[in-house]
């Protein structure tokens, strides 16, 4: 994959990519807070297309992410590296949002009749289990018991263990490099998308609601297959501005015409993920005075993803009362300033210092 133009776009700055992360999550977090205290059933506002904007959101993360891995590994060259550039980026912040949850909202909020001792140890193991990836976002039993998601506070990260796994499995692709080859991503990309949209067509069909965490890690990793394709073969993209439009168009009415004329696909979905993910690169890539607010924006993309739900379900215990768009608003408000305090107080260091630390690392 190592081309002049793939070097030179791993060298490009993005100095928008902070700005387009942030509304995606942003976007995650109105539709979460907006299923708490439910304003159309059991839907999520701004909900388009037949899917909720948190499963669009999800994806287009995960689609971003696997185009930023290759990018570092064109970058750098080094899985090792690149590895421990995620755990110390993300790592830290991670910690600090899984102690807030077990060591002030639990105890203000716990309704447990357990001893002290067995508190520890189910305590205890909830957070390794969090900050290890092996089983985020799972429950409390004693802490939201009677709540519409039961014992879960922090119920968004579920994503973190398929995310986490991706990013492994990207290093040692690339450390044997198997993943050097954008014609074995685009293979890769192309059957794991085949593969869930079939897959979740004969789910849907049968009813096989009980195969959803399978199902869900399809949808995430042909997601992260089709970004990092996508890095590889942006030389056979458009590179004028009217054909980027064009292809945006051709995507979203593809989306459309199936949503509208089609009995349901998973088809839909992942035109509809396509349209956003490439709209997202066209901004992050394109300089445009349209979007020149967006330039360098601040790195507080993970606190608002981590601090979103707990903050939602926190303030429907505070306030039973607080629904619909008041609460989505109080939400949003109160995680966007906990996420750029945590930032000026954590990740902003921990960025830095991780930056310096991993320039003296010999490349693997």
């Amino acid at each position: 994959m190592r081309h002049e133009n793939t070097e030179r776009w791993a060298q490009m700055p993005l100095s928008r990519l902070n700005a387009v992360r942030t509304i995606i999550v942003l976007f995650i977090a109105i539709g979460y807070a907006s299923t708490m205290s439910p304003l159309d059933g059991n839907y999520e506002v701004l909900r388009h297309l037949g899917y909720d904007p948190s499963w669009f959101g999800l994806q287009i993360l995960f689609c971003l992410s696997g185009y930023l891995a290759v990018r570092s590994l064109t970058r750098h060259g080094s899985s090792l590296r690149y590895l421990a550039s995620r755990s110390f980026r993300n790592g830290p912040l991670l910690v600090a949002y899984t102690l807030a949850a077990i060591t002030i909202i639990y105890p203000i909020f716990c309704t447990s009749d357990a001893s002290f001792a067995q508190e520890v140890v189910k305590l205890s193991s909830y957070f390794f289990k969090t900050i290890l990836c092996i089983d985020p976002g799972s429950r409390i039993p004693g802490l939201l018991d009677n709540a519409k998601y039961m014992c879960l506070i922090q119920g968004a990260i579920w994503t973190f263990r398929w995310g986490a796994l991706a990013h492994i499995a990207m290093a040692l692709g690339w450390r044997f490099g198997i993943f050097k080859s954008k014609h074995v991503l685009l293979g890769l990309a192309i059957f794991a998308t085949l593969f869930y949209g079939v897959a979740g067509h004969f789910a849907a069909k049968h009813n096989y609601e009980s195969l959803f965490p399978a199902f869900a890690a399809l949808r995430l990793s042909y997601a992260f297959l089709a970004g990092a394709a996508l890095y590889g073969w942006q030389d056979k993209l458009p590179q004028k501005g009217l054909a980027k439009a064009s292809l945006l168009v051709g995507m979203l009415c593809l989306a459309s015409f199936q949503y509208t004329n089609v009995p349901w696909t998973p088809g839909i979905e992942i035109a509809g993920t396509f349209f956003w993910t490439y709209l997202a690169i066209v901004i992050i890539q394109t300089p445009m005075r349209v979007t020149a607010w967006m330039n360098n924006w601040p790195n507080i993309v993970l606190g608002l993803y981590l601090g979103n739900w707990p903050v939602s379900q926190t303030l429907i215990l505070l306030y039973p009362d607080l629904h619909g768009w008041a609460l989505i608003g109080t939400s949003v408000l109160t995680t966007t300033l906990i996420a750029i305090f945590t930032h000026a107080a954590i990740s902003g260091h921990i960025n830095r210092w991780a930056s310096m630390a991993l320039k003296r690392r010999v490349t693997y």
